[in-house]
């Protein structure tokens, strides 16, 4: 065999070659398409909607106070009222961290300390003094919407264990959130009991601004 006969015989074996290739590069592009075309069908997710709002994202937490009384016992309280920056929107990224403290009288046993609005959990089984046992709802003051049916049990962050919401919660420019607590039940220090108590509420995550 000739040395051209030679070269044109390894120019076809490279040319089957690189058809194969093209064949398989060919079949991935297409397997590809299809999966793009796939994503793009599907519906979003909450977070991937909320990551296509355009803004820098910085993290907030908004925060809201109501007094109380011993005559707020088995009753719903006024709300804890939480205005939303008309800068951009609000995402609640986790559940309220609730806490309050007794505010009068000043020699009151636990006067400004944070005290528990659960009787649960009970690590020592002993109810312990200056705690309260909450109920909540969760409303859109703007339009009225209730995120729930009824009033929900202490589902709540702590200082010590923050709790992520199941889907991240948005909440629109100039929302006014409503914290409806209920108070089911009032156990103050028998010795020197408060008159009066302040419902703190965090609302955790961040806000979506344009700088």
């Amino acid at each position: 065999m000739s040395a051209l006969e030679q070269n044109l015989s390894k120019i076809s074996a490279a040319l089957r070659i690189l058809d194969t290739r093209s064949s398989k590069l060919q079949t991935i592009v297409q397997q590809q398409a299809g999966i793009i075309a796939e994503l793009q069908s599907r519906p979003r997710t909450i977070t991937e909607e909320i990551d296509q709002i355009p803004g820098r994202r910085i993290e907030t937490v908004l925060s809201g106070e109501v007094t109380f009384t011993a005559t707020d016992e088995g009753k719903r309280g006024n709300p804890v009222l939480i205005q939303v920056s008309q800068d951009g929107p609000f995402v609640m990224t986790h559940y309220p961290m609730v806490l309050w403290r007794p505010t009068a009288p000043t020699n009151a046993t636990n006067y400004e300390r944070w005290r528990p609005v659960s009787t649960y959990p009970l690590p020592d089984q002993v109810v312990d003094t200056d705690i309260i046992d909450l109920m909540y709802e969760l409303q859109d003051g703007g339009s009225q919407r209730n995120f729930q049916n009824a009033p929900r049990g202490p589902l709540l962050s702590r200082p010590d264990n923050v709790i992520p919401c199941a889907v991240p919660t948005l909440w629109s420019p100039n929302s006014a959130i409503g914290f409806y607590p209920t108070y089911n039940k009032l156990t103050w220090d028998g010795s020197t009991p408060p008159t009066e108590g302040t419902l703190h509420v965090d609302l955790i995550g961040y806000r979506i601004v344009n700088l």
